[in-house]
């Protein structure tokens, strides 16, 4: 069984991500999320907006987010760990402590 993967955001980050997934044998990217409309992915994968991705509980395994830390991934980051196993790139130091505490909250309400 292969592990299934979400995009969201479609940057630079994100299609370093769907090139690396489409090299696991183990992985499969099912879909990348975005607020922009009309993207086109390198691998051909299906693009949806941000406000699909409720629609893919259970679907995927693990959320990639590919957001910026200064703006993108204090809000989107909580938002999807409450439904979703995420994997992130937060880089603002002095606010790690800050965002972790809302990325754990958020993922324990979300189990």
């Amino acid at each position: 069984m292969n592990i299934r993967i979400g995009i969201v955001g479609y940057g630079n980050l994100a299609r370093g991500v769907e090139a690396s997934v489409q090299l696991q044998p183990d992985m499969e990217l099912i879909g990348v999320f975005s607020r922009r409309q009309g993207i086109e992915t390198v691998s051909g994968v299906p693009t949806y907006t941000m406000e699909d991705i409720p629609n893919f509980k259970g679907k995927i395994d693990v959320m990639v987010l590919c957001g910026g830390s200064a703006t993108d991934l204090p809000v989107i980051g909580p938002e999807v760990a409450a439904s979703f196993n995420t994997i992130d790139s937060f880089d603002t130091h002095a606010k790690i402590p800050e965002y972790f505490a809302a990325m754990d909250n958020a993922s324990k309400k979300g189990k």
